[in-house]
């Protein structure tokens, strides 16, 4: 599948007269008809997309690029179901996200699968485009699995506790989940308020970061491509650029991870070393730790949005197994929904100050290899666990306290399934985040 383009390669194709928007056209309408029926990456396909790759509308620094879009987030004239049969609407106006891509000249493809209501990390029914016989990954599985079968350039997920990253990881692409709000979540159906992102998926850190100032441009503060699509942008916070030094957390990973998923990880630290990177182990928290903050927040949250469904007629037409994982979210008591709040203030007041010492942190994106479909347990050391506790083990602690966090994919397993290492950054240090994410990229050489 490395016959892909990025973002930025087709920009210059199309710049440089190598590449025809009607080539472009025919590009994508070949790979849908051919790899969706086996894929299933969307719900939804506008029938006129291909007409508008090869005859934009109008111009802009995206002018006829395919993106694909999760179905949690608004398209004018696009249903919004968040996967589901309980909700079905037509929505008069873009979501902002959506909006400022489309000012930039992109072109949406369709709605990507979603987990129902972007709760887990499956995506059924779609499927691994490296190998059908695995799971995307999710809840933004259908928007990875068409970035991966290159029927869109790039997509925009949600993530709440990895579910950008998570599926990126499985699909062996880049999955960005910024700052929380450095992206609006306006126009998009919420699943945790306090955790929810808009993140990206694409092929690259270099497109990730690109598309990241489109949606995050202000009057007068237009981003300026360069070939690799770096910007002269200043950064707005965060670490300081000269600093060479990586957090490892060696014992939350070696006590949780595959060890496959280990000796790939300590390879990837090797192509920092070349890159002047030293690296300083630092302590983080238990999982147990992290779940119970995401659940006692995320949970009443849940349920306050989806309560209407969950208390009336339309319950019947959840998944059951979703609507018994959403009811505990009515038990929660306002006292311990507020008490883990205060919890998180303190983490996010903790993990800001390591931050401030390290380049970012690296660790695997995923303690295990990527799960065949239908499979709900996986090994890591010690035991088995459910498929989505293992899943958000390494995600979740990021949505937490809102950080920048980016995968990246930097190897395959023995059975040839992509693998992901994951790079955090300081809050509001994106593009210090994404700039280590395309030294890594460009170093390692990686084109899965």
């Amino acid at each position: 599948m490395t016959d892909y383009m990025t973002v930025l390669e087709m920009l210059s194709a199309l710049e440089r007269g190598t590449m025809t928007r009607e080539a472009l056209a025919t590009r994508v309408r070949e790979r849908l008809n051919v790899l969706e029926p086996k894929v299933q990456a969307f719900l939804y396909v506008d029938p006129e997309a291909a007409d508008r790759i090869a005859d934009p509308p109008g111009s802009g620094p995206l002018s006829g690029i395919p993106v694909g879009v999760k179905d949690m987030i608004d398209v004018a004239g696009m249903p919004t179901t968040g996967g589901s049969r309980a909700y079905h609407r037509m929505p008069a106006e873009d979501a902002p996200c959506v909006a400022k891509l489309r000012k930039a000249g992109a072109v949406i493809v369709g709605k990507t699968n979603t987990q129902e209501l972007a709760y887990g990390v499956i995506t059924p029914p779609t499927r691994n485009p490296r190998n059908l016989d695995y799971i995307p990954g999710g809840s933004s599985g259908g928007s990875a699995a068409a970035v991966a079968a290159g029927m869109v350039a790039a997509a925009l997920g949600t993530d709440t506790g990895g579910s950008v990253r998570i599926p990126a990881s499985c699909c062996g692409i880049v999955g960005f989940k910024p700052t929380r709000d450095r992206i609006s979540t306006q126009g998009v159906m919420p699943l945790s308020t306090t955790y929810d992102h808009v993140g990206l998926l694409t092929h690259t850190a270099s497109d990730a970061r690109y598309l990241f100032h489109l949606l995050t441009e202000h009057p007068g503060d237009s981003p300026i491509r360069a070939a690799d699509g770096r910007t002269e942008r200043p950064r707005p916070g965060g670490r300081a650029s000269h600093d060479r030094v990586l957090a490892v957390p060696w014992d939350y990973i070696r006590e949780r991870t595959d060890p496959e998923i280990v000796q790939i990880f300590e390879d990837v630290l090797g192509v920092f070393r070349r890159l002047g990177y030293g690296f300083e182990a630092v302590e983080m928290e238990p999982f147990d730790e992290w779940k119970a903050l995401q659940l006692t927040v995320r949970l009443p949250e849940a349920y306050l949005t989806h309560r209407e469904v969950l208390e009336g007629p339309r319950r019947g037409l959840l998944q059951r197994d979703l609507a018994e994982r959403l009811d505990p979210g009515r038990d929660i008591s306002a006292l311990d929904y507020l008490a883990a709040q205060a919890i998180r203030r303190e983490k996010i007041a903790d993990w800001t100050r390591k931050m401030e010492s390290y380049a970012g942190l690296v660790m695997p994106t995923l303690p295990c290899p990527v799960p065949k479909v239908g499979q709900e347990q996986v090994r890591i050391p010690g035991s088995e666990v459910p498929v989505w506790d293992a899943l958000v083990s390494m995600t979740a602690p990021w949505n937490v306290v809102g950080f920048p966090a980016v995968s990246v994919p930097c190897g395959v397993d023995s059975r040839g399934l992509p693998v992901g290492l994951q790079v955090v950054g300081s809050p509001m240090d994106d593009d210090g985040l994404l700039d280590l994410a395309a030294q890594f990229q460009a170093a390692a050489g990686i084109r899965l």
